[in-house]
This record gives C-alpha cells, structure tokens and sequence, in this order.
C-alpha cells in the first residue's frame, strides 16, 4: 500500500498532529504498515474499516531502533533469562540430569581403566652409542656408520612402535584388543622431565583391567623382543656393511703405496721431509764458513796495512797474523828472533847508555839495516794468506750457490710427499677401524641381552578414570547453564508475547493495577457486534441463548477483577481521588472497549456513579455493545455549538448509574476535535460537575493514531492494557514511551487474558506494586476455579463447577449448555491424552 491510499481526513489530520509536537506520521522514506496484527489468520482492522487505519512506522517513536538496541545490550538479555528463568532452571536442570545419568550409566556399565608402563631406550651411564661416538680404541666413526646411531629419532621410533609391522601380531593373537589398542598412547620423556627423551611412556585403556594388563605385558614383550631383533639386525647389518667396505678400504691403500713408492724412485729420496731438513743445516754450516773467511780476509788487510806503515812491531806482527790466518812459520823466522834481540839490546843500551853512546848507535844501525828485509818479508807472507783465502772464499761461495740450488725443489717435493703420506695414513686407520669394529660387532651379537629395559613395571589402575564424576558433573552444570541460557534467549526470540501479569510487571516495571481473566463467553464479541448488556444482564429472558453459557465463577471471577481494578485506581492517589481515566492499548483488538464497558457495569453495580465516554472517534464500539444509539455523541458536542454534552448522554437500562456518551458522528478531522479548547473545557465540566464517581474515556490505541495521547492531556492519567499471550511485548514498551514523551501521565497496567488460562497458572495471583502514584492491587497463584467455588453464590452451577473446573464453555451460542456439561459418568481420559494434557500445562508453567 503506498502513500497515495491515504484518506484526506488522515492527511489532514497529520498536518495538525505536526503542530501539536505529534510524531511525525507522513515521512515519504518509511513504508506504511497496518497497526500490526491483532491474531494470526485475522486481519489486523475490524470488518469494514478504511485505509485511515494504515500509518507508518516512524510514529512508533523510534520502536524499531529501541528493540534493536535493547537486544543488544546485556541488561536486555539479563532481562530475557529473569523472564524466561523457569525455562533456563528446567533446560539446566535436564542436562545436568542427562549428565549425571549417563555418568552413573558409564561408571556402572562401561568404566575405563587405563594401564602403563615405561621403557628406558637408552642407557644413561654409557650413552657412547647415543652420542656418536665411542672411547678410544675402538671403531670410532666406522662403527658409528655402521650401527647408523648417530642421533635418536624419538618420533620416528615412536611411529614405529604404533604401527601395523608391531600391532597386527597383538590383534591376530587377542581380536578383542582392537579397542584398547585404538587408545595406545606412547610419549617420550619422563614424567617429571620433559627432556628425558631416553624414556618412553606407553599407556592405553580398556573396559576391563584384567584384559588391559594381559594386553600391556603382551605389548611390553613385543616392544623389549622387538629391541632385541632390531639390535640384532641392526648388528648384522653392520657387520655386512663394515665387509662390503673392506676391499675398497684395502684397494685404496695398495695404490697409495704405489704412489708413495713410484715418487721416491722418480725423485730419489726416502723422505724430503728429512733430507731437506739436512740440506738446510748444511747450508746454515756453509753461511758460517764464508763469514769466517770474510772476517779473515779483512784482518789480513788490516795486517798488510799496519806493516806498510811501519806501525806493527814484532810482537803485535804476531798478535797480528794469529787470527789472519798466517802462522809464524810463514815469515822469515830467523829475522824476527833477530829483530827481537835488536830490540832488547837497544832497550837496554838506552837504559845505559847516553844517547851518543856508539853501542847504542851501533844498535840502532842493525836494527835498521834488518827493519825493511823483515817487512818485505811480512809483506809477502801477508799476500799469501791473502791469497789464500780468496781461493777459499770463492769456494765456500759457489758450495753455497749449489746448495740453494737443491733447495728450491725440495717443498714441492715435500707437499706431495706428505699429502700421500697423510692418505696413506688415514687409510691404513680406516682399516684398523674396520677390523676393531667388525670385532665389536661380532662380540655384540654373540651377547643375548635386551637393549631396553622396564623401569616402570605394567599397571593398571583399579580407579576407572573414565568418567571422572567431578568432571562431567562441572561440564553437566556448565552446559546446564549454557543450554538453560540458549533456550531462554531461543525462546524469547520466537515466543515476543507476554504471559503472565507477573512478565509484564517484570518486564515493563510499571504498576499493575489489575488482571483480567479470560472468559470464552466474550469471544467474538467485536466481530458479532453482539448486544452485551443484553447478553450479560441475568434478568433478561428475550436476550441470547449465550448467556447461559456465562457459568457462575466465569461471572464470579471477571466481576472481583473488575472490582480489584477500581480498588487499585481508588487508592493511586489517596490526596486527591480519581475523576477521569483513559483505558487505552498499544493495537487494536486488545479487548480496551469490552474492559471499559466491564468496568463500567461493575462499577454501575457497585452503587457507583460512571460515565463511559467514547473517545474512539475513527471506529466506535460502545454504542454497539450497550444497545445505543449513536445519533448524538462526542463529535456532536465538540463540533456544534448548540449541543450540550448534558443533553447527549444516555443512561444505560437496567444501570441507574451508568451514563454513556457515544461518539457521536464520525468526523473527517477527529485529531482537530480531541486537541481543540472546547474538548478541554467540556472534560473540566463533566469533572467538576460532581455527577460522576469515574469517568472512563475509551481511546483508539497509542501507537500509530494521536488520539489517545490528545485525550491524555484532559484526563487524570492513562491506564495501558496489555493482552497476555497476544500483543509484542516490545509494543507495549514503545506506548509507555509514547506516552512519557507527550507529558501524559500513566497510571500503571491493566493485562488482559484473551486465550484460556490454565488452571494453575499466576494470572489469578494477588500482589501489588508501588509507585509515585500508590499501590496497585491483583489476584494470582491459586487454582481460582476450585478455591474459590466456595465464593460463588449461583447455585445452579457450583455443582457443574464441582465436577468440572477446567472446561470452558464455547462461545457457539448454537450449542446448547447441556451439551457442553460434563458428565459423571463421561470415559476417563487416555494416558495419551493426560501425557497431552501434563505437557501442556508444563509448558504453561514454563512459560508463565
């Protein structure tokens, strides 16, 4: 439906309401939506209504974006499982008890125990083997490749022993085994340190400790056999690698000493290592020697000179030539004695003698006669040892020249020397190797013992740790808890109505002023457009045959509601009492009009002075269901000047004090009427006029239409109606928002039961609730249809009651009352009918 199925009264009126600080109704961006649905299957206006009744959402004050918003936020779910709490304590309550009966089934019938042992892999004083490396003497790195135990692969190890190749032997011999070996568990490392990768954790599970322990001593021998083979093996294998590698390791040898051979006999030497070791001293030596004949060549330079210069006596001539490599023999022996005694004679002579003396003249003559004959001698002695040793000099230089000569060729030669040396070596140990470890080996496999040992002897413990009752009981109550919660907020998402009045006070925290119960009498009633009054006044003999289906405690209990309703109201305001009220809802088909005109009857009966005004300008109903016309009413007055609102109210037969003033002529503006001066002052008159108890305006409901918010403001307060088990209990939280925005007053909630209730539900239950405006007042939690049968004065029924209190009488009124009577002597029921019955009124309790 679009904008263009708007009536021109309902435009019109939108343009006022904007003035009036109305909710804006006609914003173009928003879709028009009906005023909800009052009932699946049903149309949500009455027969014959117009597309006045269409209105959009944005005057449901921003519902949409406050529901959003509040399921949103945790104090909304809070709220939810407060709500739905009998819901969340029966899911919890049935999961803990699943919980705890499969706990108690699984530890009476299927308990698991759980077995181990442990295995020590490697040895922790002697882990040579492990490490790989063994002490010295032995096959060192030959018979670590052999054995292939250079590092310890612990997971490799681990999948090994959890394999088929170990495992299909244990099911061929024990078929049953299949599930406890389906739970083998093996870990490295001990149980205090994680590091001990020597040791390994073996551990399964079984139903039956017995058949567990069998299973892990089987388990146990089959690893420690399987050790010992694999050690075996693993021997085996060695000693056939270290004999596919001993030709190779012999042949290589055989042609390294080939070598070695063929390069002594290419370059004739043994060892150049030591050969040019000696070649080395020798040229040290040959150094040294030509520096001594240097040193000597020099002196007898020194010599020659000396005696050129006649500076060299005798004595210091042979000083002289003991170094220069001369000797006394050389030089004229004879001269020398001479001159020596030349030299002592003239010593003395001059010790004597006076320098004239002719012996000392004498003496010096033959000295000097004697003086060049010995240095020519000298002289030539000096030339030749000079001679001499250049001859030698020159020989020890050209040795030395021929020895640097042999030397240069010899590092080569001892680089290959030692490089073949260093192979051969290296092979001739790789054989010791070999043949030490192949003995190793050898001794190895002729021993029988098992290289793993059982540090931790096979157990099964007698305590089943499957299930762990402290365990599953914390997870029973933690899922309890979850679940509980889960269908709490499930159910609150697909169930959005109210059940009981106890929910709508919980839920709306507002005062509850009353309940009214549900009476299938009073189905149909807006869609028969039955004559009421008629219909429920007990003296009327031409009215409907329905009446009689109004059985004594259906009649019985709406009127106490009625009455417990009018108490609440008079004691909101103990100052200053009550004079009007308005009985409004969040949607149509709430049941406002009937809860007027009930209260209105009831409080006619009371003795009570009350004017039920029809402020539902757009569809009226009381006139109607009270048998009146509506030629004159409200509209009249409001938009005549000459129509009093004295001269438009009608009584109400057989109720002396029930005055009625209908709706009058339906107007085109009916916003303009409700909000103008002259409906302002006629509420002041008929208020202070003093004619009336209580007057009870009847107002078109909240959301969608201003009308009830405009009458709000001529009244002493709203009193809100909240249908259990039929209006979204979001709506009713949106019309208190309404009504808190327009600056009306709201006096508390009336709920209103429109299906049956069950018989011990709390619809009935009393309480009361306190506000700014005083106490309000209801009945509930009691079986009201057989606790208070005792209070029924029709006599006629409390036999029928007796036998039956939970039939309700069908509104048909084709049916006669005796047809719908139970019978004493009716079948019982099936038990498929009373399980029927019992869920229903379990999901009843749940949910109230």
């Amino acid at each position: 439906m679009h904008g263009a199925g708007l009536s021109p009264a309902l435009i019109t009126e939108i343009q006022e309401s904007k003035s009036n600080n109305l909710p804006d109704l006609l914003n173009p961006s928003l879709p028009l939506v009906s005023n909800l649905i009052a009932q699946p299957g049903s149309s949500p206006l009455p027969p014959g209504a117009g597309t006045e009744q269409w209105v959009r959402l944005s005057d449901l004050n921003n519902a949409s974006s406050d529901i959003s918003n509040d399921d949103s936020s945790l104090q909304e779910r809070w709220k939810i499982l407060l709500r739905r709490r009998r819901l969340v304590l029966v899911t919890a309550a049935v999961v803990v008890g699943l919980t705890t009966l499969q706990t108690v089934y699984e530890r009476v019938f299927q308990p698991t125990y759980q077995g181990s042992f442990s295995l020590l892999i490697s040895d922790p004083i002697n882990s040579d083997n492990q490490q790989g490396g063994r002490a010295a003497g032995t096959g060192g790195l030959i018979e670590e490749v052999a054995r292939n135990s250079s590092r310890t692969d612990t997971g490799t190890l681990i999948a090994l022993l959890q394999s088929p190749l170990l495992l299909n032997p244990l099911y061929t011999r024990n078929p049953q085994a299949g599930a406890s070996l389906a739970t083998l568990k093996i870990e490295g490392g001990a149980s205090r340190t994680s590091s001990a990768q020597g040791v390994l954790n073996v551990s399964l599970t079984g139903r039956n400790p017995r058949l567990t322990k069998d299973l892990l001593d089987d388990l146990a021998n089959t690893y420690l056999l399987t050790a010992l083979v694999q050690r075996q093996q693993r021997l085996a294998d060695g000693i056939a690698f270290l004999n596919r590698q001993a030709p190779a390791l012999e042949r290589k040898s055989a042609e390294l000493q080939q070598q070695l051979a063929l390069f002594r006999q290419r370059h004739m030497v043994l060892d150049p290592t030591a050969e040019g070791a000696s070649l080395t001293g020798k040229m040290l030596v040959q150094s040294d020697a030509i520096l001594a004949l240097e040193e000597q060549r020099t002196k007898l330079l020194n010599v020659r000179q000396a005696i050129l210069n006649g500076t060299l006596t005798a004595s210091s001539y042979k000083e002289a030539i003991a170094g220069g490599g001369l000797s006394v023999v050389d030089v004229n022996q004879s001269l020398l004695e001479q001159l020596t005694k030349l030299d002592g004679q003239l010593a003395e002579a001059r010790a004597k003698f006076t320098p004239s003396a002719s012996i000392l003249k004498g003496i010096e003559a033959s000295r000097k006669r004697l003086m060049p004959i010995l240095r020519q001698s000298q002289l030539e002695a000096v030339a030749r040892a000079l001679q001499a040793n250049q001859l030698s000099l020159a020989v020890a230089r050209q040795q030395q020249t021929q020895l640097n000569t042999n030397f240069r060729g010899k590092p080569q030669l001892i680089k290959e020397y030692e490089a073949l040396q260093q192979k051969l070596t290296m092979a001739n140990t790789n054989i010791i190797s070999l043949l030490q470890a192949k003995e190793n080996f050898q001794l190895e496999i002729a021993q029988k013992n098992v290289p793993w040992k059982l540090i931790s002897p096979v157990g099964v413990s007698l305590t089943p740790i499957k299930p762990s009752i402290p365990n599953n009981m914390a997870l029973g109550v933690l899922l309890g808890l979850v679940a509980g919660a889960g269908a709490g907020l499930l159910r609150d998402r697909l169930d959005h109505v109210f059940h009981s009045p106890g929910e709508v006070n919980l839920d709306l925290n507002q005062p509850l002023l009353g309940h009214i119960p549900h009476v299938g009498f009073f189905e149909g009633v807006r869609e028969d457009r039955r004559f009421l009054i008629e219909e429920l006044d007990p003296s009327t003999t031409s009215g409907s045959p329905a009446i009689k289906q109004l059985t004594g405690y259906q009649r019985f209990f709406y009127q106490e509601a009625f009455r417990n309703l009018f108490t609440s109201l008079r004691f909101l305001n103990s100052d200053q009492p009550l004079r009007s009220v308005a009985l409004t809802s969040s949607i149509p088909n709430e049941g406002k009009s009937l809860v007027n005109v009930l209260l209105a009857k009831t409080l006619a009966e009371m003795g009570k002075r009350v004017l039920l005004i029809d402020a539902d300008l757009r569809k009226p109903q009381l006139h109607f269901r009270l048998g009146l016309n509506n030629l004159a009413g409200l509209s009249n007055v409001l938009a005549e000047e000459n129509c009093n609102w004295r001269d438009a109210i009608q009584p109400v037969n057989n109720y002396p004090g029930w005055s009625v003033l209908t709706s009058g002529t339906r107007p085109p503006d009916p916003t303009r009427l409700l909000s103008s001066s002259r409906m302002h002052q006629m509420a002041q008159e008929i208020s202070q006029s003093g004619l009336y108890d209580l007057v009870i305006y009847d107002t078109p409901p909240l959301l969608g239409l201003a009308d009830a918010v405009l009458v709000a403001e001529h009244v002493d307060g709203l009193i809100l109606l909240v249908s259990l088990n039929r209006v979204d209990r979001q709506l009713p939280k949106a019309a208190i928002n309404r009504i808190r925005s327009s600056g009306a007053t709201l006096l508390g909630l009336v709920t209103n039961a429109v299906k049956e209730e069950s018989s011990g539900s709390s619809a009935y239950g009393y309480g009361y609730g306190k506000s700014k405006y005083g106490y309000g007042y209801g009945y509930g939690g009691y079986d009201t249809r057989s606790a208070y049968a005792y209070y029924n004065n029709d006599a006629e029924t409390t036999q029928t009651e007796a036998n039956d209190t939970t039939q309700l009488i069908s509104p048909n009124p084709d049916v006669s009352p005796a047809s719908l009577a139970p019978s004493k002597a009716s079948a019982p029921l099936t038990w498929r009918k009373q399980f029927s019955n019992y869920r229903k009124q379990m999901a009843r309790w749940i949910d109230s």
